[in-house]
């Protein structure tokens, strides 16, 4: 019986002993699923992993609960590029230039 290279890869992922396959941690399935802000759809809650401007943007945007650790949800993207409006866990509600949000790395949050 033979298999082809797709069924072989579904055994490997499915059974973490075979082939010597080691299941990622939670962690590391968040790492690989990590993205830009600006990538996110609207009513995924996500978490945010990194921040990547300068310290004093990045510190006004942790002030306004947007920073590692925290929890956003895209409320709505405008049209041709535009602002993102997001909700943080805390509450508030922000618009944020696109180019901002494609330096703010984010991972779905885990249900």
């Amino acid at each position: 019986m033979s298999l082809d290279a797709s069924s072989s890869l579904d055994v490997s992922l499915s059974d973490p002993n075979a082939a010597g396959v080691i299941a990622p941690r939670r962690e590391a399935r968040a790492a690989l699923a990590a993205g830009p802000l600006a990538a996110v759809r609207p009513s995924e809650p996500v978490h945010v992993i990194e921040v990547g401007l300068e310290a004093d943007l990045a510190g006004w945007l942790e002030a306004m609960g947007i920073g590692p650790g925290q929890t956003l949800m895209v409320l709505r993207r405008a049209a041709f590029g535009g602002p993102i409006h997001v909700r943080t866990a805390s509450g508030g509600e922000f618009a944020i230039d696109a180019g901002l949000a494609r330096s703010i790395v984010v991972a779905p949050r885990a249900v």
